[in-house]
């Protein structure tokens, strides 16, 4: 379904509104190969009325920030679409989560109000990764002259952040240097972002705590069980800092969430689709995301 045919929610009624721009794990894989999926690293926008709300700036959220300007988020916008607030959510600094940022076009233009949200990843925060990337000779537009009114915030793990009518509550994931997770409440309705995330041989009781009755679920599925332990003649992937499919199913059915989505793809379209299928038979409501995705909540 395109934008065109989309009404935007007015911030009165009972929806958010997720639409997927980037869903690729690690590096993006543009080709013949991931049309169906798409080759863009992790970016999500969450619309809750007025407000936006994306989590990560891979490579997704280029498309992302020309789409927003065709939406009215340009030079004579006084905040955001709509007047509401624009704020964006990293789960951590590696390049797959921010690489992106250098071309999100509305931050380039002064009138645009943009919080961008955090934490310090060991010794170096968001505001001082998101500067090392387009410092010189990396990237020839430094982030001070970039333009827009943009406001950095360090965030703690247990963390909650109101946004006018919208609740978005922090958890720390198990990731090499770190990782949050994010879980977006609106309306009665809880989402669920958990990227880049490394389960545990049991179930995680801190983040089943965290997830537990939530609508949905964006979850890490990079490997499939064979890559991940190693069955399938290769080192395995144990300590990396990515999970499976199997483990999301796992981990949405003792939680109760109603929808899983996988996210964090490593797999070709032809891989994908196996992929989705044989998740659809352990968890009947769970979804491989693809550029492009709108799901209402």
């Amino acid at each position: 379904m395109s934008n065109q045919q989309l009404k935007l929610p007015s911030g009165k009624e009972e929806i958010m509104l997720v639409k997927f721009w980037g869903v690729r794990g690690s590096i993006p894989v543009p080709g013949p190969t991931t049309i169906k999926y798409g080759g863009n690293t992790s970016c999500v926008e969450v619309r809750c009325g007025k407000d936006i709300i994306i989590f990560d700036g891979g490579t997704g959220l280029r498309p992302l920030g020309i789409d927003l300007l065709k939406r009215g988020f340009g030079p004579d916008s006084k905040r955001s679409i709509g007047g509401g607030k624009t704020s964006m959510f990293f789960s951590h600094m590696h390049w797959d989560h921010i690489q992106g940022f250098p071309f999100f076009a509305p931050a380039f233009i002064k009138s645009n109000k943009i919080d961008i949200y955090g934490f310090k990843h060991l010794n170096v925060d968001l505001y001082q990764s998101l500067v090392g990337q387009q410092a010189f000779p990396n990237y020839p537009v430094s982030i001070f002259d970039m333009g827009g009114n943009i406001k950095f915030i360090e965030l703690h793990g247990g963390d909650v952040i109101r946004i006018n009518s919208t609740m978005v509550s922090t958890v720390r994931l198990n990731h090499p240097g770190g990782s949050f997770g994010y879980k977006i409440s609106y309306m009665k309705k809880n989402l669920v972002y958990a990227c880049d995330y490394e389960h545990f041989d049991g179930i995680d009781k801190r983040l089943l705590n965290f997830i537990k009755g939530a609508d949905a679920i964006i979850y890490d599925a990079q490997y499939t069980p064979e890559e991940y332990y190693g069955t399938d003649d290769s080192n395995g992937r144990q300590g990396w800092g990515h999970s499976t499919w199997e483990k999301g199913v796992e981990l949405a059915k003792s939680a109760g969430i109603k929808k899983l989505i996988l996210f964090h793809h490593g797999h070709n379209d032809t891989e994908m689709d196996k992929i989705e299928k044989i998740t659809k038979s352990k968890f009947k409501n769970a979804v491989a995301a693809y550029e492009g995705l709108e799901i209402k909540i």
